[in-house]
């Protein structure tokens, strides 16, 4: 649409969406806007549209797509920058337009992915302990930066170390083993904590106060 120029000749409520409205130039259906985007533009009957002014507000129209959709995934759950970039770009919206929202965003504080890696980190911790090896993949997929990462982890584990989690974690599975002789009995647990992202220094403390 962006090709060509026109008189606007009808803008129209749209009936299924009445928070859109149609633009009409030279009496054919151009394009559909948010009226918050009408009104920006302060688009009106008799208006002529160049391209280049046609091209500014169809980008507008994008840029507000394209927020909408981050404020919607960040309603259903807190999100990293990296996590929120890539849905927007399987949504198929322009780079530049992503990176624009992103930054308004990061400005307004609704992404802070320091603030998300020690929340994101505490939750699972909470939910299911493990130890940091486990935790640092996590928070590595999520699309963080090491530094944050350590950030996040030093934090997270401070209230309750890494050791400790261990010995409840074998508290709560120990009761699964009990006929099983000492040596099977200690094979499993490590082997489970080892699953669970403690290193082996710590694991090997842990099973031997058994």
């Amino acid at each position: 649409m962006a090709d060509r120029s026109g008189k606007i000749t009808k803008i129209e409520a749209q009936k299924q969406r009445k928070q859109r409205a149609s633009v009409y130039l030279d009496g054919e259906f151009a394009f559909g806007l948010d009226s918050s985007v009408l009104l920006q533009f302060d688009l009106k009957k008799g208006d002529i549209l160049t391209k280049t002014r046609i091209k500014d507000i169809l980008q507008k129209e994008e840029k507000k797509r394209v927020k909408e959709n981050a404020f919607r995934y960040l309603a259903a759950r807190a999100h990293s920058e990296k996590e929120l970039q890539t849905k927007l770009r399987q949504k198929g919206y322009a780079e530049e337009l992503i990176e624009t929202v992103l930054w308004e965003l990061r400005e307004a504080k609704f992404i802070d992915d320091v603030k998300f890696a020690f929340a994101f980190a505490l939750n699972r911790i909470a939910k299911k302990p493990m130890g940091a090896r486990l935790l640092r993949q996590e928070l590595w997929q999520k699309g963080l930066k090491p530094e944050i990462i350590d950030k996040a982890l030093t934090e997270a584990y401070s209230a309750k170390r890494q050791e400790e989690i261990a010995r409840e974690l074998v508290e709560s599975r120990k009761d699964r083993y009990q006929d099983l002789d000492e040596n099977k009995q200690k094979k499993r647990l490590n082997d489970f904590l080892l699953r669970r992202g403690f290193d082996w220094e710590i694991v090997k403390e842990v099973i031997a106060e058994k």
